[in-house]
C-alpha cells in the first residue's frame, strides 16, 4: 500500500477513536452498523462495524492521489465476567486501545510491528502475512493486561483496484 493510502486510514481511524469524525449509522442488507467518517486533505475515510466486545467492520479509503483502499477487521476482548475476574470492564480495555492506537499514529494496523507498553498492560501489532505480488496483508493485534490477552483483532489491508 503507497504512503499516501497508509496515511489516510491511519488519519481516519485516529479522527474516528478520538471522536472528530462524522458517527452515524448504516443499514446493510437488514443489519444495522455504526459508521464513521473522516474527510480531509489526506482523502476520504469510511468504516462501519457491528461489535461492542466482539464483532467486525470494515474501513474504506480514497487517499487524495486517487488510490483505494480497504481494511477489514474482526476480534474483540474478553466477556465481562473475564474481564471483572481482573479488575477490568470493557471500557477499560476499549480506553487503552484508544490510547495504544493514538501513541501509534500512522503505524497502527499497518504494515510494520509495533510493540508499547504503559504499566501492566501491552499492546502488539504483528504482521503475520505479506504478500506483495497481490498485495495484501494479514496481520494481529492484541492488548494483555498482566500477561493474559484481553483483546485481539485481525486486520487484512488491501487495495481497490
Amino acid at each position: 500500500m503507497d504512503f499516501e493510502t497508509k496515511k489516510v486510514l491511519s488519519k481516519g481511524l485516529g479522527e474516528g477513536y478520538v471522536g472528530k469524525s462524522i458517527r452515524g449509522k448504516a443499514d446493510r442488507a437488514g443489519f444495522t452498523l455504526e459508521t464513521s467518517d473522516y474527510v480531509g486533505p489526506e482523502g476520504k475515510y469510511h468504516d462501519e462495524w457491528a461489535a461492542h466486545q466482539n464483532g467486525g467492520g470494515q474501513e474504506l479509503v480514497e487517499a487524495s492521489n486517487g488510490n483505494k483502499a480497504t481494511r477489514v477487521y474482526a476480534g474483540g476482548s474478553l466477556s465481562n465476567e473475564e474481564l471483572g475476574k481482573l479488575g477490568l470492564t470493557g471500557k477499560d480495555v476499549i480506553g487503552k486501545l484508544v490510547s495504544f492506537v493514538n501513541e501509534a499514529g500512522g503505524k497502527t494496523r499497518l504494515d510494520e510491528d509495533i510493540q508499547l507498553t504503559d504499566g501492566e498492560w501491552k499492546y502488539a501489532h504483528r504482521v503475520l502475512k505479506s504478500v506483495k505480488e497481490i498485495p495484501v496483508d494479514l496481520s494481529e493485534e492484541t492488548i494483555t493486561y498482566k500477561d493474559t490477552l484481553v483483546f485481539i483483532h485481525f486486520h487484512i489491508n488491501s487495495p481497490v483496484r
